[in-house]
């Protein structure tokens, strides 16, 4: 077939979304707007077409409906070289860079196009990683990481993680914002170096068109307000607008002045009516009279099919969904890379990973390498030691989870938009990563506490369980959190004071569990806290070297009943952690309580990989786009 056979047709197509209303009352309402009135777009394989129109005229919205990723109510047909273009034609077929893109700062530019190409289950992965690095003159900093880019580099490896993938049709919401005029031109050049070597339709949207790449821009379509202005060859644009009483002023930049004669003035009242008016009469002769100044290629046939398109792009290699496999091994692997890279970005994950855990127990050590083992202080003491423990692991885990998940996730909100992969997938690959990396932290930082807690090497495997079992708690408690808490800051305070509040009332570190009220008793039943420290407090204080203690240095035990109240450190768990009625032998169980905690912490898991399954209102998804 012939590059101009395969053809983007948008024919009448309308569509309309709920916009919130507030109200005066507690109840909001939702109103349904049009945002595209009736438009009609055709383009051809090798050709590209630039989208013009001022803020709010639908540009987005036109790729999102073209994308099908537009939720709403939509009316007309879009075909793509003859095919009903649906959603996942599209996946297959297409490719789409956002206003802007969240890449993962601490993978380098090689292998941020690497993974690209691996998530989309291409073939010749390295062929086209190469290929998009000289076509977009970034070979230089292949080796560079993402975070060390500048402006225009960042951006044109966005593109490249769509070229790679070499699509048949490529969608570009807003290409060249906040770029240079030297990039501009650089970056529409390039766009319009691939469409016409390989025979794909590129649409772009712009808001600001320079007179430069006016030689680019085979096609033109100016929309205003949702609807159709003007739509087809640039070359005819001028004899159109001259036709209709609207000659371009020599020196002018014609984009630029046909964008403004098609943009509503808001300055004033009466300018709002009247250039309103005038866009309304512009969409209406451009229905009537448009037809006569557009000269169209030769069109494919008109039939609807599902299939053909395969065959029309030659160098796609995609259609079919990678495995599971596939998919959880790049993701984990992009994980792993961007943890252990030797950028500042990457050697942050490291730290956050595996050493801000250990410094911050070593702190604390500080604190209490003086105690001595008097009745008086001893118990309180290690009580204190043990909760400060379980409170920095669980703020670790925060604070870790808070650094790290959120670019992820931002990552993985706009690779689902792709039809990559899924939220199970994602938190798969993700707990996969942190798990390992924080049960080393984990060793390492009880390794730190056995001179002071006198651990064995069995006490100090239990430990370290009952100490992980907190820290995952702890992240997974943040990453459900994060589910519909966009900002980092935000999330980790929320979960702060959520796991406070379980510390409060389930560790018995601040309030004894055999005082606290029935209702509060059986709650902490189901909260993690309380196993965690159960376990924990065990292993520190049932020991032979808390038999017997003296009360404090001029006074020894048992001697004096009233002050003696513990005569071994079981005395003291028995007083503190259990109430009455209860069977000691089961409560105080380190193996039993070590069970829960684990239990818990990957109960916590599956549940947020059900969550990250489960739809989000339309509300929550809007915090996470561009």
């Amino acid at each position: 077939m012939n590059v101009h056979e395969c053809i983007l047709d948008v024919s009448n197509v309308s569509y309309s979304t709920s916009v919130l209303i507030e109200g005066g009352s507690c109840i909001s309402k939702s109103e349904p707007t049009a945002v595209l009135r009736d438009v009609s777009v055709k383009v051809h394989g090798g050709e590209v077409l630039a989208v013009l129109g001022s803020k709010g005229s639908g540009k987005r919205a036109l790729l999102d409906v073209i994308a099908g990723r537009a939720r709403g109510e939509k009316r007309g047909r879009i075909t793509l070289g003859g095919s009903l273009l649906t959603h996942e034609l599209f996946r297959r077929h297409g490719g789409y860079v956002a206003h802007r893109c969240y890449l993962l700062p601490s993978l380098t530019v090689r292998q941020t196009l690497t993974y690209a190409t691996w998530l989309a289950n291409l073939n010749n992965r390295e062929l086209r990683v190469r290929q998009t690095l000289a076509d977009l003159a970034l070979s230089q900093v292949a080796n560079r990481s993402v975070n060390d880019l500048t402006k225009p580099e960042y951006r044109r490896l966005m593109l490249g993680v769509q070229l790679a993938k070499d699509p048949m049709l490529l969608l570009l919401d807003e290409p060249t914002w906040d770029t240079d005029p030297l990039n501009t031109y650089l970056i529409v050049s390039m766009l319009w170096s691939y469409a016409t070597r390989r025979g794909s339709i590129v649409v772009l949207t712009m808001e600001t068109p320079r007179s430069d790449v006016l030689p680019f821009v085979s096609r033109v379509t100016l929309l205003c307000l949702g609807a159709v202005v003007y739509s087809g060859p640039t070359r005819s644009m001028l004899d159109y607008f001259t036709y209709i009483g609207f000659p371009c002023p020599e020196l002018e930049n014609p984009l630029m002045y046909y964008l403004c004669l098609s943009t509503v003035d808001r300055r004033s009242r009466e300018r709002f009516l009247e250039s309103n008016q005038q866009i309304l009469n512009l969409v209406e002769k451009f229905k009537i009279e448009g037809s006569l100044y557009i000269k169209e290629a030769p069109q494919g046939s008109a039939s609807v099919k599902e299939t053909p398109v395969g065959y029309l792009h030659k160098g796609l290699g995609r259609g079919i969904k990678p495995g599971c496999f596939s998919t959880l091994l790049a993701l984990y692997l992009r994980g792993m890379a961007a943890t252990f890279s030797f950028s500042k970005s990457g050697l942050g994950h490291f730290a956050a990973r595996l050493l801000m855990l250990p410094f911050c127990i070593s702190l604390l050590t500080i604190l209490y390498s003086n105690s001595n083992p008097m009745q008086s202080r001893i118990f309180l003491q290690v009580g204190g030691l043990v909760f400060n423990c379980l409170v920095l692991f669980y703020i670790s885990g925060i604070a870790t989870t808070a650094l790290l998940f959120p670019g992820f996730r931002a990552r993985y909100y706009q690779e689902k938009r792709e039809g990559l992969y899924g939220g199970a997938m994602f938190l798969s690959s993700y707990t996969l990563l942190s798990l390992p990396l924080s049960f080393i932290s984990t060793i390492i930082s009880v390794g730190i506490l056995v001179p002071i807690l006198e651990l064995d090497a069995v006490s100090w495997a239990y430990a370290s369980g009952t100490l992980w079992a907190s820290f995952v708690a702890a992240e997974q408690i943040a990453v459900a959190f994060f589910m519909v808490i966009k900002r980092p800051l935000t999330g980790a305070i929320t979960v702060l004071y959520v796991i406070l509040i379980l510390l409060i009332v389930g560790s018995g570190g601040v309030r004894s569990l055999r005082n606290l009220p029935n209702w509060l008793a059986t709650i902490s039943i189901a909260l993690p806290t309380r196993y965690a420290s159960l376990a924990m407090n065990q292993l520190t204080v049932d020991m032979p070297s808390f038999l017997n203690l003296p009360y404090n240095e001029s006074l020894s035990c048992p001697g004096i009943p009233g002050l003696c109240r513990y005569p071994d450190g079981r005395a003291y768990l028995v007083e503190r952690f259990t109430r009455e009625g209860q069977n000691i032998s089961q409560v105080l169980n380190v193996d039993l309580n070590l069970l829960i905690s684990l239990a818990i912490a990957f109960a916590l898991v599956i549940f947020n990989s059900i969550i990250y399954l489960v739809p989000l209102p339309a509300k929550v998804k809007a915090k996470f786009r561009e």
